[in-house]
């Protein structure tokens, strides 16, 4: 993979990652009503590996 688009996936993986992470945790209050619900395990674990994904693409 090329070094710039590598550096851009990296990049893509960890912010995305990083809003599943928050998304979740926004989901706690009650006033937010995002229109969906996914289960907060799933959005918690698929943010972290998207997030370790992105650590390891760094390169």
């Amino acid at each position: 993979m090329e070094k710039s688009v590598r550096k851009q996936v990296s990049l893509a993986c960890f912010i995305l990652g990083f809003v599943l992470l928050l998304v979740q945790d926004l989901k706690g209050f009650a006033t937010l009503n995002f229109g969906w619900s996914w289960p907060l395990a799933l959005m918690f674990y698929i943010g972290l590996v998207l997030i370790i994904t992105g650590y390891f693409l760094r390169g």
